[in-house]
């Protein structure tokens, strides 16, 4: 096999180990932190975020230095597989999956929680903590959502085989 077919193997398996761990992490927190604090805003919000070192743990998971960690491996294996066309189309499929995941985040997201995770609704009323907290809700489904569109293709460009000797 190649030298850059192996790189692009290896940044693909890496890819889709962190994929992996964020997937699994973020139907955990779906599933049960987020029942949490959204049951009965505002008093659920002020309570969990007021009463835990929530903020300071998700940053730990969630926060932008792991967002880089989980991205980098599959932009080096879009670049590594370039020329790899069957392997080129599902990885800029789970590149565009993620660049939105990173930008929705960023701009829509993180806002949100400055005011809910942060401020725990801070001196919003609660009709506007509640709207804030179904927002966030459903921003968090569609970015799940489009987060597994990426991971599973990028397990289809995993599934394919990598060229061998001089042929690709």
């Amino acid at each position: 096999m190649r030298a850059r077919n192996r790189i692009a193997q290896v940044l693909i398996w890496l890819a889709v180990l962190g994929m992996s761990v964020w997937v699994g992490g973020t139907l955990y927190q779906m599933l049960v932190i987020v029942p949490m604090w959204s049951a009965s805003p505002p008093e659920s919000v002020r309570a969990f975020f007021l009463g835990t070192k929530y903020n300071e743990t998700i940053w730990n998971f969630f926060g932008p230095p792991f967002m880089a960690a989980r991205l980098a491996p599959l932009l080096g294996a879009l670049i590594a597989g370039w020329h790899l066309a069957q392997h080129r189309k599902w990885l800029l499929v789970a590149a565009a999956c993620k660049a939105f995941g990173v930008v929705f985040t960023l701009t829509y997201i993180y806002p949100i929680n400055d005011v809910l995770f942060a401020q725990a609704g801070g001196s919003h009323t609660p009709e506007e903590i509640r709207a804030m907290v179904w927002q966030w809700v459903m921003a968090d489904r569609v970015r799940f959502g489009v987060g597994v569109i990426g991971f599973l293709a990028l397990l289809r460009a995993l599934s394919i085989p990598f060229p061998t000797g001089d042929h690709f």
